[in-house]
């Protein structure tokens, strides 16, 4: 087969049908596919928008498969990995009538590593051994490796990094182990895989090893098809930066104590000096303050703060010349040293600024990253993927503003590039209403919170339940989540519980309620009437707080740009498009989208706004969505 002749099976629908009862055609999934078999033949770039129900994964993967070509296809999540190795890749497997060899490759965080398990049992934590018994039992057994398999550890798990690798400590090819890696054995599966699904985070890290010339994780490959697009630029904006973490410290200070300890305890003065970078460490967080959040270096850096930089810069390198004469004396001591060397490195460039990078570090309890982030990405990214040759292809339900896709493209400097908007065939007319509240007061008035709860109050009495509440911040999470239990509902909030298990119980609930922030925006799939009602309580805005926007928005005002309209809005058109989505995501669904934010009609860019979001009709009173909610509860 071929490309083309994947897409072709959307013009002749028979194995669409056969492996799908009740498949309807749809003229934007057989575009799409079309565009995709195109831009795989000629090894072109292509981004499309997919309006919701477009069935874009099958768009692209079909093409794909047929192809005969090498495809990495690459994704947001760990989570959406599993669903297109357990469900998407097997029916479009079955339309084609054969089987391809399709692997999935995540981070070298995800995969235990031996070694470090033998380290971390012989270290005695009392603490972790039960854990640690647990996770050797399913080391006897595991076929791959995966900790995602393992199943009790979050990632916020003490264990978790003890027992994984990350690019600082792993030994490669002079680790003891080495036969025996489980990161090892994934990337050989990927390299003779036809379809390797990675995420964004580890194609990122590929591409900034390429750009640096260190080498490369993803094998090569033909065509690259990048899903749920739209979180690319900010993705790219860690991964073309640097950053140096109080976590990467304490470990290089365990790691080497352990391994002098394991030596026989005969170097004493290289303890010291180990211990000294722990003080300085704690020294520099304690500088830092108490308070959480993301601050400029130029905001935080007093005298005291400073004093603390120079005192973990002093102890780093008083380690780093310390080590260099004994990295014979083992693998592990060389390897040590590599750390410490280039963890000197990352300390001077995290400090500096200049028109293109911001400095600036992010505080959370005792944890604390400085990071180093250029204000535009567009010139790394354009660079990194011309080490991939062949097809790009780029696409999500939602990168276009105002039907334009040139805030997407511009972003991450996409140009000679074919661009498509496919709209959802999903009838928002007649399935769909959005209410917009005539009287509520603007956002950061004192008397917004108590509007918004009003409005969902009366809501909620309407629909029965069945609703999402979809915030912008963790305090009106809170604020909200508190209001809506003293008046008698019995609510899920975001942070009570893991996020599959409150997907679990809102699908086991007609009538339940979540109330959530950021993750529950996107990625989220309830069909039919368990959720049909969405509100969402202020236009998604980025904060210009935020040390990067808030230097990205000075160095654009320089450039004779408008921060506000050529960011600002764009990004959060974007952002509510995501949210609005949550509420159709089959044809026969039916609910009401609330946007609690008066701006949507009172400010000037609110046409702009109203004219990015699917066609359905709109009241601003409160009597008319209530009675399209109470129309909606099955006789």
């Amino acid at each position: 087969m071929s490309a083309a002749a994947g897409a072709a099976l959307f013009d002749d629908d028979a194995a669409l049908n056969a492996a799908l009862p009740g498949y309807a055609a749809r003229a934007g999934q057989a575009e799409m596919a079309h565009a995709v078999a195109k831009a795989m033949d000629e090894g072109g770039r292509l981004v499309v928008e997919a309006g919701t129900g477009t069935g874009k994964t099958l768009a692209y993967l079909l093409p794909a498969m047929a192809s005969g070509r090498k495809v990495i296809v690459s994704t947001a999540t760990r989570y959406l990995q599993s669903q297109l190795d357990e469900k998407d890749v097997p029916l479009a497997q079955t339309v084609l009538g054969r089987k391809l060899h399709v692997t999935v490759l995540k981070g070298r965080a995800n995969y235990l590593c031996l070694h470090r398990l033998n380290l971390t049992e012989a270290s005695g934590d009392l603490y972790l051994a039960s854990k640690l018994r647990a996770v050797r039992d399913w080391a006897a057994r595991t076929k791959t490796g995966d900790l995602g398999d393992f199943g009790d550890l979050g990632d916020g798990d003490a264990l978790w990094p003890r027992i994984t690798s990350t690019t600082d400590n792993c030994l490669g090819q002079e680790c003891p182990l080495f036969d025996q890696c489980w990161v090892v054995n994934a990337r050989r599966e990927a390299q003779a895989a036809d379809l390797v699904i990675v995420n964004h985070y580890l194609l990122f890290a590929d591409l900034t090893l390429r750009e640096s010339g260190f080498g490369e994780v993803l094998p090569g490959a033909d065509a690259i098809v990048l899903d749920e697009a739209h979180r690319l630029p900010d993705i790219a904006g860690r991964f073309f930066g640097q950053a140096l973490s109080a976590r990467q410290l304490k470990d290089l200070v365990r790691d080497g104590l352990g391994e002098l300890d394991a030596l026989g305890g005969d170097m004493p003065v290289l303890k010291a000096r180990l211990q000294d970078v722990g003080a300085a460490e704690r020294g520099f967080s304690d500088a830092l303050g108490s308070a959480a959040g993301s601050r400029s270096w130029q905001e935080l850096a007093t005298p005291q703060l400073s004093q603390a930089h120079a005192a973990l810069d002093e102890a780093l390198n008083a380690l780093k010349v310390g080590l260099e004469p004994v990295v014979s004396r083992s693998d592990r001591v060389k390897a040590l040293s590599r750390r410490c060397a280039e963890l000197v490195t990352v300390l001077e460039t995290v400090g500096k600024e200049d028109v293109e990078r911001i400095s600036w570090l992010e505080k959370r309890g005792a944890a604390w990253i400085w990071h180093s982030t250029p204000l535009d990405v567009a010139g790394p990214f354009s660079r990194a993927i011309k080490g991939y040759p062949g097809a790009w292809i780029f696409t999500s339900a939602t990168l276009a503003v105002k039907n334009e896709l040139s805030y997407f493209c511009d972003r991450l400097g996409l140009v000679d590039v074919e661009q498509k908007v496919l709209a959802s065939p999903f009838d928002y007319e007649n399935n769909a209403m959005l209410y917009a509240p005539r009287a509520m007061p603007l956002p950061n008035t004192p008397d917004f919170d108590d509007a918004v709860i009003a409005e969902t109050l009366a809501l909620l009495t309407a629909a029965g339940g069945g609703a999402f509440l979809l915030c912008t911040s963790y305090r009106a999470v809170a604020r909200y989540g508190e209001a809506l239990h003293a008046a008698g509902l019995d609510v899920l909030t975001q942070g009570s519980a893991p996020r599959a298990t409150l997907l679990a119980d809102f699908r086991a609930d007609d009538n339940a309620v979540l109330v959530a922030t950021s993750s529950f925006w996107e990625g989220v799939d309830v069909r039919g009437h368990a959720l049909r009602l969405v509100i969402i309580d202020r236009l998604p805005f980025a904060s210009p707080a935020d040390p990067v926007l808030a230097a990205r928005f000075n160095a654009m005002k320089e450039a004779g740009q408008n921060p506000f309209m050529d960011y600002q809005l764009p990004q959060a058109v974007i952002t509510l498009k995501q949210g609005v989505g949550r509420l159709i995501r089959d044809a026969a669904d039916r609910g009401l989208l609330a946007i609690c934010d008066p701006r949507l009609f009172t400010a000037r860019y609110g046409g702009a706004i109203r004219a990015s979001l699917p066609p359905m009709p709109i009241t601003r009173e409160r009597a008319v969505a209530c009675e399209f909610l109470d129309a909606l509860t099955p006789a």
